[in-house]
């Protein structure tokens, strides 16, 4: 297979980044070694924007306090509420990691964004992560007036491992009779711990995220739950009756035929889905270059799914 080409812009940053904390070519080498990962866990400096108020909150979790992060757009509507959850390989990342995400999707959707701070593993493996975001959403559905929110407009989104557990979530939504949800948007999502896929195993060197990146986050995390569904959703047998779905996946990303092959297999069931492959895109091009063309337009994409979604 030969390996598509990076786009003109990503690659100019990609060779020119500053890549501080974040190695942006070397992360299968910081996911082996636990004292480096761990300086992912640091609090990065975050944006602010004035026409957002941004709070914490702690609700009672599956294993003590869980916190979420709220963003709200300065009214007093009542407004739709999307559950956000964060990425980073299960092993590190924050809500403030991606605060930036969060405020524009607050402030261009309209809406009030619940970023959860779930456990990361390798310390808290699968069903942690999945328990804590959907135990979120429960906490969402139940507490509208906590959040000045609308029950009934309930959105979940979330990119790369934050993109497995938005699908996780919203599985488990309708397999426990959970809240009902109106959209799901997966950003470049990680849904099958097999690796089997054709990107997996033909695009190994990729920047960003590699095939040696990507076994070690599947090990970090899944350990012995490879098929569990709730773990990696594209193992579901029925993925009938999901909530509508915008999945936007990155050319030149291991990652890449599993987000195709959940959208495939969500139309097949009668889902209504939207598929985008950014061309020229590298995993996580969104958040590490978000005024690159490609990125810009792809979080363009995004918000106008959700808004319509939540807007209807």
């Amino acid at each position: 297979m030969t390996v598509p080409v990076v786009d003109p812009e990503i690659q100019s940053l990609l060779d020119t980044a500053d890549t501080g904390i974040f190695p942006v070519h070397g992360l299968a080498a910081v996911l082996a070694d636990p004292q480096r990962y761990a300086l992912l866990r640091a609090l990065p400096d975050t944006p602010v924007d004035g026409r957002v108020t941004v709070r914490d909150l702690h609700i009672p979790g599956p294993a003590g306090q869980l916190r979420l992060r709220v963003y709200r757009p300065r009214t007093t509507e009542d407004l739709p509420v999307i559950l956000y959850v964060h990425g980073g390989a299960f092993t590190y990342g924050s809500p403030e990691s991606e605060e930036a995400r969060s405020l524009r999707y607050a402030r261009d959707i309209h809406a009030v964004v619940v970023s959860v701070d779930y456990r990361l593993a390798p310390e808290h493996p699968f069903p942690a992560a999945a328990d804590d975001a959907y135990a979120a959403l429960t906490w969402i559905a139940g507490n509208p007036a906590e959040l000045g929110a609308d029950p009934a407009r309930i959105a979940v989104a979330g990119g790369s491992a934050g993109g497995n557990i938005a699908a996780s979530t919203a599985l488990r939504a309708r397999d426990q009779g959970g809240p009902h949800l109106l959209f799901q948007s997966l950003t470049y999502p990680g849904l099958d711990g097999s690796l089997t896929s054709a990107s997996a195993q033909e695009l190994t060197d990729t920047p960003v995220l590699n095939r040696g990146a990507l076994e070690l986050a599947v090990r970090h995390y899944a350990q012995d739950s490879h098929t569990d569904p709730y773990a990696f959703p594209l193992h579901a047998t029925d993925l009938g009756g999901l909530p509508p779905a915008y999945i936007a996946v990155a050319e030149i990303d291991p990652l890449r035929d599993e987000g195709r092959a959940y959208a495939a297999r969500l139309s097949a069931a009668g889902v209504t889905t939207e598929l985008v492959q950014v061309p020229g895109a590298v995993h996580g091009f969104d958040l590490l270059f978000p005024h690159a063309r490609i990125s810009e337009h792809n979080l363009t994409d995004q918000t106008r799914a959700l808004r319509r979604a939540l807007h209807p």
